[in-house]
């Protein structure tokens, strides 16, 4: 504050006018009569509290006040696009080295509040890296160290926690394809590992990764292990962690992914209106959500959608040509391959365009190895039998059925016995004589089939609907 008389007298002509004016406009005559007291430095400041008839602490309030919107000037409102922002941080070394020492100081102070509000830690590094220099001869040098040092460390946490989430959902859909428990003990490893970021960093950005990594083994994995809240509670802290990011931040656009995570969860609770909102914002970005998939596993939308719309018998959002369909996204990315290919063949399937749907499923399978992956493989083994079983394709259904099958009988999968009673079903149907008897038996099979076809286990997702209509109406 001792320096606030020296950056006045300092101040660009420009911006001194700048300042004048805004006064005016608003008609604050005391910041201005102290602003042109400080700029002409013909009066003591005794001289100045009479000339304003205040007393000495409202005085000091005043120039306190005043400094604030030297620097909001002076910074000229950073945030009001992200071209500001990249503008002033470019600006930086020629402040420091073509305007006085004390205005330099002045506008990076200014730069650093704000950049705070918001945990920018990169952009920080530019800011102190430049207090620090400044600071040279300085007792606050080792002050300025200090925060760069530890915005460095936050800066890298961010960057460990973010690729910590990009591993956590390649193994994520690694997991849903096999149901491996290597693969789920490695989800937890990577939960942890964030946890422990975010206990020695606790960025708002950290915040969101670790919400978003519990929320998937919540919804998505049989249970989360010393899950901290209840889904719900979960989806509302995520949600008010995401209000408190700033518009300019890169992290906002995460929240696409948040609405996914929330029509997930109610779509696995079976609780479909209230999917409604989230399901709406999610299929208008559907074309670009698949490449989020760093974020979260977005991919299990599609299958999602296939059961949440013929629930809610929102049948014209599965009537679109699949020709026509444009789903952008990795095309290393083997789970979102298979699950694009299957959500196309099931809308195929839906508009009686059997021949293309049994095509789609005969490429997955032609193309990707479900060598490690048999939990996915009954899904579509099991769909493309049923495909072939509506085209009275006898002899392909049960050679189809029998690959199913007689892996599972081979190598003893007791937690797919259950995956048996469809298969009794489909195999029933082929030599169906329309009895009572045999409809009401293909009842009882899937009412077992069903019954165990849960969470960790299930299969089928895409498809349940149309069975449920076929066997248990």
């Amino acid at each position: 504050m001792l320096k606030l008389k020296q950056i006045i007298a300092q101040l660009p002509q420009s911006d001194f006018e700048k300042i004048t004016d805004s006064f005016k406009k608003t008609k604050a005559d005391n910041y201005q009569l102290l602003l042109n007291a400080y700029k002409e430095d013909k009066l003591a400041d005794s001289e100045i509290i009479d000339a304003l008839n205040i007393s000495s602490n409202s005085f000091y309030v005043l120039k306190s006040r005043l400094f604030n919107k030297i620097q909001e000037q002076l910074s000229e409102n950073v945030f009001i696009t992200q071209e500001h922002l990249i503008k002033q941080l470019l600006e930086v070394p020629e402040v420091c080295f073509n305007m006085p020492r004390e205005t330099a100081i002045a506008f990076l102070t200014k730069l650093e509040k704000e950049l705070l509000k918001f945990d920018l830690h990169n952009d920080l590094l530019v800011v102190y890296s430049a207090l620090k220099k400044m600071h040279l001869y300085s007792e606050k040098y080792f002050y300025y160290s200090q925060l760069f040092n530890k915005h460095t460390a936050l800066g890298l946490s961010l960057e460990k926690a973010e690729e910590i989430l990009g591993n956590f959902n390649r193994i994520l859909g690694q997991y849903s394809f096999s149901r491996n428990q290597q693969h789920l003990d490695t989800l937890y490893f990577l939960k942890n590992e964030v946890n422990n970021l975010y206990t020695l960093n606790q960025s708002r950005q950290i915040e969101v990764i670790k919400y978003l990594i519990e929320l998937q083994l919540n919804i998505f994995c049989e249970e989360n292990k010393g899950a901290s809240l209840p889904t719900a509670d979960l989806l509302q802290n995520a949600r008010k962690a995401f209000s408190e990011l700033p518009e300019s931040s890169a992290h906002k656009k995460w929240e696409i992914v948040l609405d996914f995570l929330s029509f997930e969860y109610y779509v696995s609770i079976e609780e479909y209106k209230a999917a409604l909102n989230s399901y709406e914002k999610v299929n208008e970005n559907l074309s670009t959500l698949l490449l989020y998939n760093n974020i979260a596993l977005t991919s299990k939308f599609l299958s999602s959608k296939i059961k949440f719309c013929c629930e809610l018998n929102r049948i014209e959002d599965l009537s679109e040509n699949p020709k026509k369909i444009e789903l952008l996204h990795d095309s290393e990315d083997s789970h979102a391959e298979v699950l694009i290919a299957t959500y196309k063949a099931m809308l195929y399937f839906k508009q009686k365009n059997y021949k293309e749907a049994i095509n789609g499923l005969n490429s997955i399978l032609n193309t990707f190895s479900f060598k490690d992956y048999f939990h996915e493989s009954i899904s579509t083994k099991l769909t493309l039998a049923y495909f072939y079983l509506i085209q009275k394709e006898f002899d392909l259904v049960e050679i189809t059925l029998k690959s199913v099958s007689r892996k599972i009988k081979s190598e003893q999968l007791e937690k797919y016995y259950y995956v048996l009673h469809l298969i009794k079903i489909f195999e029933s149907e082929m030599n169906n004589t329309g009895s009572a008897k045999l409809t009401s038996k293909n009842k009882d099979l899937f009412i077992l089939f069903n019954a165990n076809n849960k969470k960790s286990n299930e299969v089928l997702v895409h498809l349940l609907p149309e069975l449920k209509i076929k066997y248990q109406s």
